[in-house]
């Protein structure tokens, strides 16, 4: 029997994590609560490790060797730029047979970046949670829904990504194969989601001030335009279909005044507003305002 035979659950008794802060502990806490056990965390400042440890009631370890010494499976939670860093350093240490695999969750990564671990003939994994991460204890409630992006399996690992598939049954998580040779335009399409949907609506809340709306108002009054915005996206097939408002109505007078007011009062937000105009129109495929927006 190899390494990723047999009873997953019966296996893996220990579960590690070489990065102890949001994504690690948060990580920690959710599949504490799904009923795996959690060995403990490393890092490299040693309080952080003991921190995580005592909000999930594992170990610190003080030292990568000591934390694989004493795992099944290790969860390299660390940040994107460290990645390949620990993957040298763990690929220098006598890796104990029981280790089943190595996964780390970067978004911009593929599995690729630990093969000096892989060359050592064990198994290296990314699975990636499609979330953002906050607060840790809130993470896990919004981790009970997330799902989990993993690489889709070259032709010649047959039993590749079992054990990933077989812990996320255990979680109740859903996955996502992907290319991992498209990894960072996978991760290109995450940061415009989370993070300049965050600046986008930064861009909206300061035209609203602008008008003379208070900024401690702005968010909760436009809480129930954002919600409908949201829900429309989720209760259309296509994404175009939820468009509401002057280019979908193909209004040129109303986009011209948008940004001749732009001109005016707030010239620094005039190009991001047309070519936000023209990538509208593109995804309608209706490009009557094209004259508008040049």
């Amino acid at each position: 029997m190899n390494r990723i035979e047999g009873n997953f659950l019966d296996k893996y008794k220990m579960i590690s994590f070489i990065g102890a802060g949001k994504v690690g502990l948060a990580l920690g806490l959710y599949f504490k609560q799904k009923g795996l056990k959690i060995g403990g965390y490393y890092s490299r400042t040693y309080k952080h490790a003991q921190a995580a440890a005592n909000k999930t009631d594992t170990k610190a370890f003080a030292s990568i060797k000591e934390l694989i010494e004493h795992s099944t499976m290790v969860w390299i939670t660390a940040s994107d730029d460290a990645l390949s860093l620990l993957a040298n350093q763990i690929a220098q240490l006598e890796i104990p047979q029981q280790i089943e695999a190595f996964v780390h969750t970067s978004g911009v990564h593929s599995s690729k970046v630990l093969q000096p671990i892989n060359d050592k003939g064990f198994r290296t994994y990314c699975a990636h949670p499609l979330m953002a991460f906050a607060d840790a204890e809130k993470s896990v409630e919004q981790l009970d829904g997330a799902y989990f992006s993993i690489e889709t399996p070259v032709e010649e690992q047959t039993e590749s990504n079992y054990c990933l598939t077989r812990l996320f049954e255990k979680t109740g998580n859903n996955t996502l194969q992907i290319d991992s040779n498209k990894k960072e335009l996978y991760h290109c399409a995450a940061s415009v989601l989370s993070n300049y949907m965050v600046t986008l609506l930064n861009m909206a809340y300061e035209i609203f001030a602008e008008t003379g709306m208070s900024k401690s108002e702005i968010k909760k009054a436009t809480a129930p335009l954002l919600a409908s915005t949201l829900n429309n996206i989720s209760n259309n097939k296509n994404i175009s279909d939820a468009l509401t408002g002057a280019i979908k109505r193909g209004d040129a007078s109303t986009v011209a005044k948008h940004i001749e007011a732009l001109e005016r009062y707030m010239p620094n937000k005039k190009a991001a507003y047309i070519e936000l105009g023209r990538a509208t129109m593109a995804m309608l495929q209706d490009y009557k305002l094209k004259d508008t927006l040049r």
